[in-house]
């Protein structure tokens, strides 16, 4: 029997989850082969079904939901890995030769921080929304009225750029304020480690992919392809200076 959630160990400060590997289309092909290409940690949702309510028996909790996955069960399957997984490269860093004291906290370097990539699925609809072809959109907490940012602004625009130097399945595009896709409300798995358990040395941001990106496996591996890239990409920076025109949806 399938495990409903899958973990992988990995040798970088990336941590790529997929809440909803079981209902979203290929989110978990997504997720599970950019992980592997890139060696890096990954907590995959592949067996519970999106609901309104847990229901441990019948296999459903919305993952995505920070009242879901901190419930009994739910917790310890899919949101206690990614904690133990952050505490375990927090160990790693402080133990590395370069460590001096807390200084790894003052570094805007990955090297100092640790970084979540939560995998979605978006409908076919953002094309029409967006009035073009879609290839990607980041989510990273912005807000109708108040920010809760998720990630550095420079690490956006980094992600943004080396996504936009390879992307050809469409443009990438940032979510606007209050939009579903912005990862901004307290209940959004993208908010738990700034309003839920606060750390500032975890940075994260929600990447929605257009069914189309991802309607065959063979597709999503491309995607998968990609994403790879453009973490190593993200890697090399300890800082970004260029701000990329952004594009809202």
């Amino acid at each position: 029997m399938r495990e409903r959630v899958y973990t992988r160990h990995g040798k970088h400060n990336v941590i790529i989850v997929s809440p909803h590997g079981g209902d979203d289309t290929h989110t978990a092909t997504i997720a599970k082969k950019a992980a592997e290409t890139v060696d890096c940690w990954a907590v995959i949702n592949q067996g519970f079904e999106r609901n309104k309510t847990v229901d441990i028996d019948n296999d459903q909790a919305d993952c995505n939901r920070i009242d879901h996955i901190t419930q009994p069960i739910v917790f310890d399957e899919f949101l206690k890995p990614i904690v133990s997984f952050r505490d375990r490269i927090r160990k790693k860093i402080c133990q590395t030769p370069s460590f001096e004291g807390a200084g790894w906290f003052s570094s805007n370097s990955i090297v100092g921080r640790i970084l979540i990539l939560y995998i979605h699925g978006a409908g076919n609809v953002v094309h029409k929304m967006a009035n073009e072809p879609v290839e990607v959109v980041v989510g990273y907490g912005l807000g109708n009225k108040k920010d809760s940012l998720t990630c550095d602004i420079w690490r956006k625009n980094c992600l943004v750029d080396a996504y936009r130097n390879i992307a050809d399945d469409g443009e990438v595009f940032e979510a606007s304020g209050g939009s579903r896709y912005a990862g901004r409300a307290a209940n959004n798995l993208n908010q738990y480690f700034r309003k839920h358990d606060n750390d500032q040395f975890v940075e994260t941001m929600q990447l929605e992919y257009p069914f189309s990106v991802r309607k065959t496996k063979k597709a999503a591996e491309l995607a998968a392809a990609k994403l790879s890239i453009v973490i190593e990409e993200v890697l090399k920076y300890a800082k970004y200076d260029r701000t990329p025109h952004p594009k809202f949806i």
